[in-house]
């Protein structure tokens, strides 16, 4: 009964009707009996006459005697109410009041009067003007009281008139908490349940417009316009809502957009808005910049209609940008209740990273689902500022490169702000307050060193005080850095180190801002101990922005002690920053000083060295997390059978085996390039660790990311003659770009990998040894030889083929792909690998189906689930999905239902949601070909907006069913809309069948 609760007596009516004392349900008996318990419970306290309760209950069909019939109803009630009343007949709720009854139970519990008063408070609220979401909080608490159709079964007027009453309550209250939530646009599924309900309630204006609004929402113009004109017919010609919400869509009425970030789809009640505090924390020493500060505070509290753009920090290398920009953003943080956002954009790197790559780890850290994040930098830009619409949230944008380096990662809301340093002014950006930052007064900048140093130790040795600031060149970080060694040592005399400082001058012949910090560094690193000097080198091996600990431990070849001994140590003295607990790195100037060294004093050797040993490391535990995530067979962990020496991090489960993988993606995109990059190590280990990034992290944000890794994996290895670890990566970048719609490069790739790998299988080198080049030492070296190396090459073959086959699936090549999943199952049934073989049959089976070889198809594909049923939840659910598809195919629709609908529910739970977007897509079809139009609609907008972020392909096919089923409902201008979105996307992707079907369909 809802929030209904207690130890007294209960009754609910939104449902069949029941009554219970405490927990003990009470038998009411017969339908008449429960009907004029109905008609008494509905008049509290009041006397009911006898010919009323005649009426409501048998209208114009009474019984031959009805004041008796009354009689006994109520006497069978009263024995039904004794477990409640015992033996006190004062207790008794049933009383009789001259010609007629009263129920008299004050306290009594009724969830039709506790749903009236719930949506009396909403009224309240919304006269009142409360915040929309207190509004819905108190409709969705109402709503949970029903159970079903309010006194279902019960016979008379009475009855019906109540049912039909409550039933118009509780359409107009949904009606309300619908328009709620398009108004705080924070359902990503509110299309599918707006759908459904105009389709049940033709005719109603304001589930019209809702309707048209969450279409709008969501990206479907057209189709919300068609809506419309669909429903025009029906609609009453007085009410005008409909027609002018057509007009505002029309316009591009911007105020129709959502007022929030979207939610989770797995669960549409909650809102999972994460306020991010990314901001690193503030320096206690801060020094100067009066004036500066107070410029960007005022910039920012005078923000107006739209986002503020301050790129006002623009300055050399050292000058403070960052420190400035950080403690700017601490002061304010209270204007922005919604969050801070943080991110170094490495403008002054050779290759910075993609803003694409940044809006991911914004989304990420907004609550946004990682399977909900877009492919393309444009569509994640767009869900971006839909994330921040209505919020308030300070973006800070450190070391930009370019104008064109942070448009995407601009919001769009009046109430966002955004700080921006770079290092060149950015000329360009729309609506930017530039604010060149020099280095520091001479008085400051002593001030500074007086603040890290001490006010007594300065004043001791002014005048050197002064010598060492000038000799820093009145930068920040170089005061910082000379002020560090100074709290370092305190043998250490001022005056020693300006001397110092000069003679590092002179023998660089420094004459700017940039190379006078160098000078600073080098005084700082001649002082190192030669322990700490190698760290400070090796640190900057990796072209990451940080190292995690255990990585750098790994990189270092010490204990995470040692490591963490040595790590913070060089954070004292400045040389290297911590961004957060346990991660280490460089400001970028200090990063090419320690390169600089590196190349001067490490040979060879070491630096291979180093990387042998973190792509080790990460090699390592990327296999713990693959066996936490995916508990995956050992063989599928070592394709190419790399041995490894460390035993690598332990991963607990896949929660955080996910969260490694993820917070690790940079790093270990840096260790496979040290890889490529240096020809005495051979390719085995970073095309392995590439490929278990593909397998525990199968998210699209990675995709791009690990087709580009396996690209220049693939070209490396084609220099060196490394024929496994180039098989590998053309299979891998040809998977990766198949799950993004790439299908022509895909094919290519996957072809490639294939030709190798059978060039390999045969003991012969032919094709492989021409793209290679020939094969030379450090292709033998990781080939492998014998029954093993052999094995390896097959898996590698089998993964490919079932890739190829998918590829030709997609085109309608059905025949093609049976062919190669049929002999990628084949090879895993040999090895042994169970799962493999499952999936490969589940590929086979249905292209199997397709071309009428259904007994073999129904066969194939129920030995799929039994093999795939034994290797986790998510495995088992694949085998189902796959399962339900071929029995569609095998003219069984009903169990295909069953199985689709099971698999979909196993999908959500378990966020794998491109396969609940495919088994809900599956359910909706199944749906439609039998005529049950409306099912197939609220199958199909149930998984729509998983689709539409997950797989263009999925998006284009239910579209087609949708249009459809919308078609079968006699709405034609909606069909129309969807069925040419749909055609839209399959000629974007060059699948020309699926074109020409979705052209037969309009042209009917």
């Amino acid at each position: 009964m809802g929030d209904l609760g207690g130890a007294g007596l209960r009754f609910g009516l939104l449902g069949p009707l029941r009554a219970w004392y405490g927990e003990q349900e009470l038998e009411l008996g017969r339908p008449q009996q429960r009907a004029v318990l109905a008609v008494l419970l509905q008049a509290p306290g009041r006397t009911v006459a006898v010919p009323v309760l005649v009426e409501g209950v048998w209208g114009g069909a009474s019984p031959a005697d009805p004041r008796k019939a009354v009689q006994l109803a109520v006497s069978r009630l009263r024995s039904a109410f004794r477990p409640y009343t015992g033996d006190d007949p004062d207790r008794m709720p049933l009383v009789r009041v001259g010609d007629g009854y009263a129920f008299r139970a004050p306290h009594a519990e009724v969830d039709a009067t506790a749903w009236e008063e719930l949506l009396a408070e909403a009224g309240r609220l919304r006269d009142a003007d409360a915040p929309p979401q207190e509004v819905r909080k108190v409709l969705r608490s109402a709503q949970r009281l029903w159970v079903g159709e309010p006194l279902a079964g019960l016979p008379g007027p009475h009855a019906e008139a109540v049912r039909a009453r409550l039933a118009e309550q509780r359409i107009s209250a949904k009606e309300t908490e619908l328009e709620l939530d398009a108004e705080l646009g924070d359902r990503t599924d509110l299309t599918a349940e707006a759908e459904a309900l105009a389709l049940e309630h033709p005719g109603r204006p304001r589930l019209t417009t809702v309707l048209m609004r969450a279409l709008y929402q969501a990206g479907r113009k057209a189709e919300a316009l068609a809506v419309y004109e669909d429903a025009r017919p029906s609609l009453p010609p007085d009410d005008r809502g409909p027609a002018e919400l057509q007009l505002r869509i029309l316009r591009e009425d911007a105020s129709l957009l959502p007022a929030t970030a979207p939610t989770n789809p797995a669960d549409p009640a909650t809102d999972t808005w994460q306020a991010p505090d990314q901001l690193p924390a503030g320096l206690p020493d801060f020094t100067g910049r009066t004036e500066e500060v107070e410029a960007l505070l005022d910039r920012l509290a005078a923000g107006g209609g739209r986002a503020v753009v301050v790129s006002a920090l623009d300055g050399m290398g050292g000058v403070g940008k960052t420190t400035l920009a950080v403690h700017v953003a601490r002061q304010v943080r209270e204007r922005f209740p919604d969050g801070q956002l943080f991110a170094d954009l490495r403008g002054a790197d050779h290759t910075p990273p993609d803003p694409g790559t940044v809006l991911v780890g914004f989304l990420l850290a907004l609550g946004v689902d990682p399977a909900e994040i877009p492919p393309d930098t444009g569509e994640r830009s767009a869900l971006y500022r839909s994330a921040l619409a209505g919020r308030r949230v300070l973006v800070v944008l450190d070391n930009a490169a370019t104008p064109g380096h942070v448009e995407p990662l601009l919001p769009g809301s009046a109430g966002c702000a955004v700080l921006i340093t770079s290092r060149h002014r950015l000329a360009g950006l729309p609506g930017a307050h530039q604010l060149r930052l020099d280095t520091l007064p001479p008085e400051q900048a002593l001030e500074l060193l007086t603040r890290i140093v001490g006010a007594e130790r300065v004043a001791a040795e002014a005048d050197a005080a002064e010598e060492v600031v000038r000799a820093c060149g009145l930068l920040p970080l170089a005061v910082r850095i000379a002020a560090s060694r100074l709290v370092a040592d305190p043998s250490l005399t001022l005056a020693a180190l300006a001397e110092g400082l000069c003679h590092e001058h002179r023998l660089a012949e420094l004459s700017d801002g940039e190379r006078t910090v160098e000078a600073t560094f080098a005084l700082s690193y001649r002082r190192l101990d030669p322990e700490l000097a190698r760290a400070f080198r090796l640190m900057s091996l990796p072209d990451a922005p940080d190292l995690p600990l255990h990585c750098a431990a790994a990189l270092l070849g010490r204990t995470e002690d040692e490591a963490d001994e040595l790590l913070e140590t060089l954070v004292d003295l400045n040389l290297l920053h911590s961004p957060r607990f346990g991660r280490y790195g460089f400001h970028d100037l200090v990063r090419a000083y320690a390169r600089g060294r590196l190349a001067a004093e490490d040979d060879a050797a070491e630096r291979t060295a180093a990387t042998d040993r973190l792509l080790d490391f990460c090699l390592a535990t990327a296999r713990n997390a693959d066996l936490a995530a995916r508990k995956a067979e050992p063989a599928e962990l070592s394709l190419l059978g790399a041995t490894v020496a460390s035993p690598g991090r332990a991963i607990a489960d896949g929660a955080e085996a996910v969260r490694w993988m993820r917070d690790q993606a940079e790093v270990h995109a840096a260790a496979i390039a040290l890889g490529c990059d240096d020809p005495a190590l051979s390719l085995d280990r970073a095309a392995e660790l590439a490929d278990r990034m593909g397998a525990v992290l199968p998210e699209r944000t990675q995709t791009g990311v690990i087709a580009d890794l396996a690209e220049r994996i693939a070209r490396q290895a084609a220099a060196r003659g490394e024929h496994g670890p180039l098989a590998l990566a053309h299979y891998l970048r040809g998977s990766m770009l198949w799950h993004i719609n790439r299908y022509a490069e895909s094919e290519e790739e996957i072809r490639r990998a294939v030709a190798l790998s059978d060039r390999q299988e045969s003991g012969g080198q032919g094709a492989a040894g021409q793209e290679s080049g020939g094969q030379g030492a450090a292709g033998r070296k990781s080939d492998g030889q014998g029954a093993a190396g052999q094995e390896r090459t097959e898996r590698v073959l089998a993964k490919a083929l079932i890739t190829l086959g998918s590829n030709a699936r997609t085109h309608g090549r059905y025949a093609e792909a049976a062919e190669h999943a049929g002999r990628a199952a084949a090879i895993f049934h040999r090895l042994g690998a169970q799962r493999a073989e499952g999936s490969a049959l589940g590929e086979f089976a249905f292209s199997a189906a397709q071309t009428g070889r259904v007994d073999e198809a129904r066969d194939a594909a129920e030995r799929s689930a039994r093999l795939m049923s034994a290797s986790g939840p998510v495995s088992a659910a694949i085998g189902r999905y796959y399962l339900a598809r071929v029995l569609r195919l095998c003219g069984d629709p009903e169990a295909a239902l069953d199985h689709a609908v099971g698999a979909r529910e196993e999908f959500t739970a378990l966020q794998v949601t491109v396969f609940a977007a495919a088994a809900g897509d599956l359910a909706a079809r199944i749906h439609a070909e039998a005529g049950r139009w409306l099912l197939a609609v609220d199958a199909a907008e149930a998984v729509l907006p998983l689709a539409r972020r997950t797989s263009a392909a999925l998006e284009a096919g239910l579209l087609r069913t949708l249009g459809t089923a919308l078609d079968g409902l006699g709405r034609p201008r909606q069909a129309r809309a969807c069925l040419a979105d749909s055609l839209e996307l399959y000629e974007r992707l060059g699948l020309a069948d699926e074109s020409a079907q979705v052209r037969g369909l309009l042209s009917r």
